[in-house]
């Protein structure tokens, strides 16, 4: 998109028409009046006769120009120089044919010239097409003896073309670099829009920040707490850093939020003229000269994305805008993401104990497995069931029921490591996967989860207290135990199985077994 907009040899016909049509009507009626201005003003027969013909031949050099600009050089690029050769040609002639009452007929189409050549080729192009002209009419002025060349009115044409030819690049150039920053905002959006998935959000932003603006720094901050700002997003001086948190209190990022406010400050080494603000210093400790950042707020966002610069007035207000587009796009993106994520994880939990369900404890168990079996760790497996959990449903209801569930998993998190997880395997019947972890160790889980149930009891409404009931467990071991996933899980079952069938609140294997066994 950039090259066929940047490039007018790529421009459509319909563009080309636009961009040329109206300084090619204005050299027709240029034309038309030196025709009527050399047969009314000119006296004499032989001057006048050489401007008729000059009129004549540049009033069909430009109507056919208007007939066949559909294929002008945007169409046809090997005619580029040729044409400037031409056109060229045509002015040094009228220059020196024309008398100087009439300087102003080929001065204004000379003007209309450079501003074709400049829009739809390049710089290089106008400055050409005006070299040749002083070089062509010096020569002829030179052979004349004249100094024509040196008169004040063609430098000044000149100049005035110089500042044409200027001012056209320099709008293109603007116009380029609003179309590549707007270009990346919507590869950016669309890129962004396609992730649900945190970090490649900021993966994404972090590229788009990278492509938009040379920024030495850029950072993304969240609010975590009414005065903590999390940094999950954090490069400077060509380095990734870790994600960090810093107090809000007197810093740009806080100022930022709080007043929902962009803030551009082109020399930070000036004083910072916010109330209550100083400046704090990030990644690799060093100063940066100029500073911008804009807030990011959506449902659950509420943050700022900032860029910063060692150098001095290294952005603009174009910058801004770019920044305060990325930060909307990025604060939207970032909430679909924590919205996902809720979604995800609620469906990962059991309802009402808020443990993992069957399905997602059985998809832990395969990956600690993974984990486990290069280096043949050792991972333990309980299978506990609620004795005689059904009576207390019948006798007591479901309330008292749904009770006891969510007090066993409590308890159950009190005596299990981070790394260690727990689900409800259906109805009362719960496993806990225990990576890098002994079969006597599980053991000793199981049995501190016995004692503390025994501390436990129940308080239903209008009811005397309830004891609570007891738990059977069964123990399985990889890999000496087990070699996989679905075995671990049917041994472990089986041996649930024992333990109720030995009178229940039992734990199989025994605590003997695990003092004579080395896993």
């Amino acid at each position: 998109m950039l090259n066929r907009i940047s490039s007018p040899q790529n421009l459509t016909t319909q563009e080309v028409q636009q961009i040329i049509t109206p300084s090619l009507v204005g050299i027709t009626i240029l034309c038309i009046l030196l025709i009527i201005y050399t047969f009314t003003e000119i006296p004499d027969a032989e001057s006048q006769a050489r401007a008729a013909e000059l009129a004549l031949f540049g009033l069909a050099y430009a109507l056919t120009a208007l007939a066949w600009r559909k294929k002008l050089p945007p169409k046809n690029p090997r005619l580029k120089w040729p044409l400037i050769f031409i056109n060229a040609g045509i002015s040094v002639l009228a220059l020196r044919v024309l008398p100087a009452s009439m300087m102003v007929f080929p001065g204004a189409i000379f003007m209309l010239a450079v501003t074709i050549k400049s829009v739809l080729w390049d710089r290089i192009a106008g400055y050409a097409y005006m070299l040749l002209i002083l070089a062509g009419y010096g020569l002829v002025s030179w052979s004349a003896d004249s100094i024509l060349l040196f008169h004040p009115a063609i430098w000044a044409l000149t100049i005035l073309a110089v500042v044409i030819v200027e001012f056209i690049q320099s709008m293109a150039n603007l116009n380029a670099n609003r179309t590549r920053r707007l270009q990346i905002i919507n590869d950016f959006a669309r890129q962004i829009g396609s992730t649900l998935e945190q970090d490649k959000v900021l993966s994404i932003v972090g590229t788009a920040i990278q492509k938009a603006i040379e920024a030495d720094t850029y950072f993304l901050g969240i609010i975590i707490s009414e005065n903590r700002l999390y940094f999950p997003l954090l490069y400077d001086d060509n380095q990734y850093f870790p994600p960090a948190e810093v107090t809000m209190d007197g810093t740009l990022s806080g100022w930022v939020i709080r007043n929902q406010r962009p803030l551009f400050i082109p020399d930070l080494r000036r004083d910072v003229n916010l109330e209550g603000v100083q400046v704090i210093l990030t990644g690799n400790n060093r100063d940066s000269a100029c500073w911008m950042g804009v807030p990011m707020k959506a449902d659950s966002i509420n943050g700022v994305l900032a860029v910063a610069s060692y150098t001095p007035n290294a952005f603009d207000r174009t910058a801004l805008e770019l920044l305060e587009n990325l930060a909307q796009h990025t604060a939207l993106a970032l909430d679909n993401a924590n919205h996902h994520s809720q979604v995800e994880a609620r469906a990962r939990l059991d309802s009402l104990t808020e443990v993992y369900n069957h399905g997602y404890i059985v998809q832990v168990l395969e990956k600690a497995l993974e984990k486990a079996r290069p280096d043949a760790r050792q991972l333990s497996l309980i299978m506990l069931d609620i004795d005689h959990f059904k009576q207390y449903n019948d006798v007591y209801g479901h309330q008292v029921g749904d009770e006891v569930l969510v007090k066993l998993t409590q308890a159950i998190r009190q005596h299990i490591k981070s790394t260690d997880s727990v689900g409800r395997w259906g109805g009362e019947e719960f496993t806990i996967v225990l990576p890098d972890t002994s079969g006597s160790q599980a053991m000793q889980v199981a049995l501190r989860l016995q004692e503390t149930l025994r501390a436990l009891s129940l308080h239903p409404k209008n009811e005397k207290t309830l004891p609570f009931p007891t738990i059977s467990q069964g123990i399985a071991v990889f890999p000496a135990e087990a070699a996989d996933s679905e075995s671990l899980i049917q041994l472990s079952d089986r041996r649930l199985y024992i333990a109720k069938q030995r009178g229940r609140n039992q734990v199989e294997p025994g605590i003997e077994h695990w003092d004579k066994s080395t896993i």
